[in-house]
């Protein structure tokens, strides 16, 4: 497809589910970067509309492909880097998937607070984010695609076939119920 003036180059499919995943790094990345925004924002202008369409447009994420990306991750990617990492001898690589897969837990934790925060700003009720969760969640995120793109994707750029990338394709596109891409 060709890309629209103004609008860059069209977003990877399912075909190509790596530079998929890659791709949702960068759309963490610019929501992180709305978050981040939104706490001086709120002291200075209050739960305006701006406040308020941005916390939904970062709750309607990382409710959606956020939690999708690392379901395709740790359910499909991970066991699949695991199998070749243990039968390369690849410690590092076993190790790093237990930590990446740590990771999530814990942006989920950090997560869930500053979700209820992002909910009374989406519903004008508090102008507060806790600056200090804030750049927490925004460090653990930036350290973990940092590290996942360099160990992980690394690897399964090296030891995925053809025919598993299309399989890891095709079970992201059906954990979203169609072929669209909306991560």
């Amino acid at each position: 497809m060709a890309s629209l003036p103004g609008f860059g180059a069209p977003a990877p499919g399912f075909d190509e589910p790596l530079e998929m995943l890659y791709a949702c790094h960068g759309r963490i990345q610019a929501q992180i970067a709305t978050l981040e925004k939104m706490v001086p924002h709120l002291a200075r202008a209050g739960c305006d509309k701006a406040a308020q369409e941005a916390a939904r447009a970062v709750l309607r994420y990382f409710d959606s492909a956020g939690a999708q990306h690392h379901e395709d991750e740790e359910q499909d990617l991970f066991p699949l880097l695991r199998r070749y990492a243990g039968e390369r001898g690849r410690a590092d690589v076993l190790a790093a998937l237990d930590e990446l897969a740590r990771d999530h837990r814990a942006m989920e934790g950090v997560y869930a607070i500053i979700r209820a925060r992002l909910g009374a700003v989406a519903e004008a009720r508090s102008p507060r984010l806790d600056i200090e969760q804030v750049a927490h969640f925004a460090w653990l995120y930036r350290r973990h695609i940092m590290r996942e793109e360099a160990l992980a994707f690394g690897f399964a750029a090296e030891v995925l076939s053809a025919a598993e990338r299309a399989e890891l394709g095709a079970r992201m596109a059906a954990r979203r119920g169609d072929l669209e891409c909306r991560a």
